[in-house]
């Protein structure tokens, strides 16, 4: 095969991944809407596997009471009780805010094979804005990572959410 041919290749490939971030990106923003009704930070996360949605979830700390109910964390779970194994490395996370420090760590463990987010988390984000955790050569597993699909989007839901919690604690 030629270099022309194998980077052709690869061109139609990235193509091709960066529809299903896109795709399923806006599965993970609906989920979000879905939390900030039931009053939950607008956070959403959808686990696939080339197109087929594996798992989603989104964020149900306030309703759960649970400090750990990140959508990331509840979609890895499901993902793996849906697959029968712990190992996720053809499957790909999609995020609609940057993982934290722990949910970046799930995702190590869990050999997820790419993570995917909206927005950046400047105050807790554990991809790129605070830390680089799944990019860390001292661990066993570095996923590629890509962050900013649907970013605007992403961020307004929040950037909104928080506003009209705000307005509401000031009445």
């Amino acid at each position: 095969m030629t270099v022309s041919k194998r980077a052709s290749r690869r061109r139609r490939r990235r193509a091709r991944l960066i529809d299903w971030d896109r795709i399923m990106m806006k599965r993970a923003l609906d989920l979000a809407r879905e939390a900030a009704a039931r009053g939950e930070v607008p956070v959403g996360a959808v686990v696939h596997r080339d197109g087929e949605i594996i798992a989603e979830a989104a964020n149900t700390r306030e309703h759960d009471g649970d400090p750990v109910g990140h959508a990331e964390l509840l979609a890895l779970q499901q993902a793996g009780r849906s697959l029968g194994r712990w190992r996720l490395t053809d499957c790909n996370l999609v995020v609609t805010l940057e993982p934290c420090a722990m949910c970046a760590g799930a995702m190590v463990n869990a050999r997820i094979g790419r993570v995917v987010w909206g927005a950046d988390d400047p105050k807790a984000g554990g991809c790129r804005s605070l830390y680089e955790i799944p990019a860390d050569p001292r661990l066993n597993h570095r996923p590629p990572m890509r962050g900013g699909v649907h970013a605007t989007v992403s961020s307004g839901l929040l950037r909104s959410f928080f506003q009209a919690r705000r307005k509401k604690k000031s009445c």
